[in-house]
């Protein structure tokens, strides 16, 4: 891809620990939307603590990323174990995101793909979901 040289790239990271409900998806895209446009063009949802996703959520998610891309980013799920891509799969959304094991990894494939240096990093810890903006 082409690269970015010395612009820097904004990246939000939102590390979830509980099980994510309907409620918590639409605020989970809510706070993705509200990131996107301050210009971080990059989301990574780390999952690494959740162990159930409820699937009607999924495809509010799904929009979200198709958003991401259309504005020249992406949404990448990290952290993902085999049961929360069950759900990602029998939902239909599986290949709507790119994943990755880690956050730390997706941070240093985004800087790679995109040629960045440098890059503005936002990490939320979203427990209950309260608060985040």
């Amino acid at each position: 891809m082409g690269g970015c040289g010395d612009q820097k790239l904004k990246v939000m990271v939102l590390r979830l620990d509980r099980d994510i409900d309907v409620r918590d998806m639409e605020r989970i895209c809510e706070v993705v939307d509200a990131y996107r446009a301050r210009g971080f063009s990059f989301s990574i949802l780390d999952l690494g603590g959740v162990h159930h996703v409820n699937g009607v959520g999924l495809r509010h998610l799904s929009k979200t990323a198709v958003q991401l891309r259309a504005s020249g980013g992406a949404l990448t799920i990290s952290g993902m174990s085999g049961s929360l891509k069950s759900i990602f799969e029998t939902v239909g959304v599986y290949n709507d995101f790119e994943y990755v094991i880690s956050s730390t990894r997706a941070i240093e494939a985004i800087k790679e793909a995109r040629g960045a240096r440098d890059l503005d990093l936002a990490v939320i810890r979203g427990r209950g979901l309260q608060g985040i903006h």
